[in-house]
């Protein structure tokens, strides 16, 4: 039984090498238990080993971009069983079944893209419920964010920020790790301290007064909104402290748009 312990977070890159390895001693996935940061799993065998280095040549396996892209995804979650998951579908794509990605009624298949489907949607939250706060660094703008992600995705958006505030200093900071962008070059940060964040700045008072105005009591439907915006992003967000006495004013501020317009 070998025991491979992933210590980097999500740990995509030391997994692929650890597989690598592996796949050329050929251990089928049942003799490989997989730890990670996060938890650790029992050894039952009560014997482990380190992973060997692999021999010079290796057998090259091709594996599917589309399969690979899944395992990107699926390794930033933070199910503690992503590794062996994600092993146990390469060992299968490699000597059983070339197309098994497309069997989507295969159990193992089924859970992979579970893991990604919601790592990709816990990215997405992140490019809309994000929120920057300027402050001063070194005489420049410089622009912060905290952020609590489900899963480790903030590697997924880098590009995105990258791409949308190419010509703006940013930081954004998660409990595991943060990213710096200078306008030249990514920097990555390991746990990264929150008290950086400023509270408000300058700007968000004329964000704010905004939100207010486009707010429309008419067409509230708070359990539309909580769906795609649920309570648990609210805390970094600084408009939602604004929602609920919008919301218990709506029904008078409501019925003061048709009075006003009845008076037209």
């Amino acid at each position: 039984m070998k025991t491979i312990t992933i210590t980097s977070v999500p740990g995509y890159n030391e997994w692929r090498i650890a597989s690598r390895e592996c796949l050329a001693q050929s251990i089928p996935p049942e003799n490989i238990i997989w730890q990670s940061s996060e938890s650790i799993q029992d050894d039952l065998f009560g014997h482990t080993e380190e992973v060997m280095p692999a021999p010079k040549e290796q057998v090259k396996h091709s594996i599917p971009k589309s399969v690979l892209m899944l395992f990107k995804y699926a390794l930033c979650h933070q199910d503690a069983s992503r590794f062996a998951l994600c092993y146990r579908v390469l060992w299968r794509v490699i000597f059983e079944n070339k197309n098994l990605i497309q069997l989507k009624t295969d159990e193992d298949i089924l859970q992979l893209n579970t893991l990604a489907k919601a790592v990709k949607r816990d990215a997405y939250k992140m490019s809309a419920f994000l929120r920057f706060r300027e402050v001063a660094l070194d005489g420049q703008e410089h622009f912060i964010a905290w952020y609590e992600p489900e899963h480790f995705s903030l590697e997924v958006k880098l590009d995105f920020f990258q791409t949308r505030f190419k010509n703006m200093r940013w930081s954004i900071l998660t409990p595991y790790r943060a990213a710096h962008w200078d306008t030249e070059k990514l920097v990555l940060e390991d746990n990264p301290d929150p008290s950086v964040c400023p509270d408000e700045d300058r700007i968000e008072k004329y964000w704010l007064t905004y939100y207010t105005n486009i707010f429309n009591p008419a067409r509230i439907k708070k359990s539309a909104m909580l769906s795609s915006m649920p309570k648990k992003y609210w805390k970094n967000m600084p408009e939602t402290a604004l929602i609920d006495d919008m919301i218990r004013n709506s029904d008078a501020r409501a019925r003061k748009m048709i009075t006003d317009g009845n008076k037209r």
